[in-house]
């Protein structure tokens, strides 16, 4: 630690009346917590995108499906195949 670093440390211990090794404990413990939060965010957000993206897949599939069962409503269900319709004569 600098210099200065320990100085303002035993300056804010005098001011708060606390030694400086409990001042730097509860820092330390403060800071441990917040990490634990910040991964709990985290994690929490990565379930939320998987949630959000398998949302999307299946809403994407039935759309897909659903314009699928629309065209074969509308030609019978006939399969024309890789080539397409015939050409009209």
């Amino acid at each position: 630690m600098s210099d200065d670093a320990e100085d303002r440390l035993t300056r804010y211990a005098r001011d708060v009346g606390r030694p400086k090794s409990v001042i730097a404990r509860d820092w330390i413990i403060e800071r441990l917590e917040r990490e634990a939060i910040d991964d709990l965010l985290r994690n929490a957000s990565k379930l939320h995108r998987a949630d959000r993206d398998h949302a999307l897949n299946s809403a994407a599939a039935e759309a897909s499906a659903a314009h699928l069962r629309w065209l074969d409503a509308e030609d019978g269900g006939y399969d024309w195949g890789p080539e397409g319709p015939p050409n009209p004569r």
